[in-house]
């Protein structure tokens, strides 16, 4: 697909109103090359898009589905509100029907191929159809733990492993975080969590996998664990009683014939020491980068879509993943 001129406006459609959608929309406010045409979200479906996001109001009724959302003109769709691919498929239907391309935060889309094959191609098919270029992105997945990795390894000759450390304080975070994590909770409970699915990180595996694809390996399988961060009196914890749970660790690890080539390690924590983002490179030059504080979450999640923005029309038609896309680059 050919780059859109400079001065085209790239009209947007928002589907999902919640928190990272109303930052994304008044990030999205602020940006010249960019204009919010509708928004779809079936628990506000009636009210003014700038009043829920707490501004005046912007004249943007909230449509209660896609599909009437979609009677307005749009360039990309922009959905904030699903896990999951299978959970994708349908909208990317709906977009591609009006040609519009999908940029989202959905973990497991952020390199579908590895956990639900069978989904991405067909959401690779859809896309195709449609002319259109579907993304998942984000901060991890979608940038600390893959595609900032991949950039840092250009200024390598060869690359044996990467290991790769986020450590964040969830304390600082949204209750939902705080949720997700299991803070506060016994380590039986937790356990009971981690068994039910309903606690931990998703797309760690698809950070792992497509970090591993960017230097040419195609693991024979991921290995991942999902351990507790226990409060004790030698590691006190804000406002979590000695004994319970003050957040988890979480590990991925890309085996190829044998060996761990990659090894991905997340800790979400309240009052976690030291919250960081480290890379280090095994390669020839070696590297090691941490970036102190590490990246924030919530902010980095709408930086990483409304960027996503203005190269999502130039990249080409199918199910795209971060590492397509350039190195650099803020929309205006």
């Amino acid at each position: 697909m050919t780059t859109p001129p400079a001065r085209e406006l790239t009209r947007v459609t928002i589907v999902g109103l919640g928190a990272i959608g109303r930052e994304v929309l008044k990030a999205l406010l602020g940006k010249r090359s960019v204009r919010v045409v509708a928004v779809a979200d079936p628990a506000l479906g009636g009210h003014d898009a700038g009043v829920v996001a707490g501004l005046e109001p912007l004249g943007i009724p909230i449509e209660a589905t896609l599909t009437n959302a979609l009677t307005t003109p749009t360039d990309v769709v922009v959905v904030l509100t699903t896990s999951g691919s299978a959970e994708m498929l349908p909208i990317v239907e709906e977009a591609a029907a009006r040609q519009a391309h999908v940029v989202s935060t959905c973990e497991d889309l952020a390199f579908a191929d590895w956990a639900t094959p069978d989904v991405a191609a067909q959401i690779d098919a859809v896309a195709r159809a449609g002319r259109i270029a579907v993304l998942g992105t984000g901060v991890n997945p979608g940038f600390v733990m893959d595609r900032l990795p991949l950039v840092l390894a250009g200024a390598c000759v060869s690359v044996n492993a990467v290991t790769i450390e986020r450590v964040v304080d969830a304390a600082k975070r949204r209750a939902p975080l705080r949720a997700k994590v299991g803070a506060g909770l016994t380590v039986a409970e937790f356990e009971a969590g981690v068994a039910a699915r309903t606690l931990g990180h998703r797309g760690l595996s698809e950070s792992c996998a497509l970090l591993g694809r960017g230097l040419g390996w195609v693991f024979d399988e991921i290995r991942t664990h999902i351990g507790p961060v226990v409060a004790t009196a030698a590691s006190p914890r804000a406002g979590v009683a000695e004994g319970r749970v003050a957040g988890l660790r979480q590990t991925a690890q890309g085996i190829l014939d044998g060996r761990t080539r990659v090894s991905l390690t997340l800790e979400m924590s309240l009052s976690a020491p030291a919250p960081h983002d480290r890379i280090v490179i095994d390669g020839d030059p070696p590297l090691d980068m941490t970036l102190a504080g590490g990246t924030h979450g919530d902010r980095g999640t709408v930086a990483a879509v409304v960027n996503a923005l203005g190269v999502i029309r130039t990249l080409a038609p199918g199910l795209r993943t971060m590492a397509d896309l350039p190195a650099s680059g803020l929309v205006s």
